[in-house]
């Protein structure tokens, strides 16, 4: 059984980007995450201690966009994911798509940015 918990369109003003622009105005980024854990207990007991709370990953998610400054959104990716998975031992592989809908391209386009999908265990070979 796949279990999976998610937050869509989590939208977070903060300052990431190559350009020094981007690190001093700022510029909205949007968030999509899935996380996939075994939450048949909460399914039996209906508690959130047997899961987890996607106000609390949105919260973390705040937390990590808006403490720090990257150059990339690939940095950004990899530190929410490496936060989420150190707070939450029962979460097995995370989706992560983050959206920078203001980036500074000279064309038009409606959507850009990363997906970071990954399995704990492949998240660990990195580590190493």
């Amino acid at each position: 059984m796949k279990n999976i918990i998610y937050l869509e369109g989590l939208e977070i003003y903060a300052k990431h980007g190559v350009f020094e622009e981007e690190k001093h105005l700022g510029q909205k980024f949007i968030f999509d995450i899935e996380c996939e854990l075994n939450y048949k207990k909460a399914m039996l007991n209906d508690s959130l201690i047997d899961s987890v709370s996607y106000g609390d990953i949105a919260e973390d998610i705040y937390f990590i966009a808006t403490n720090n400054t990257y150059d990339l959104l690939e940095k950004l990716s990899y530190e929410v994911v490496k936060y989420i998975f150190n707070k939450y031992s029962n979460i097995e592989r995370i989706k992560l798509k983050i959206n920078k809908p203001n980036a500074p391209i000279s064309k038009i386009f409606k959507n850009c940015g990363t997906i970071l999908d990954i399995r704990r265990e492949e998240f660990l070979e990195i580590l190493k």
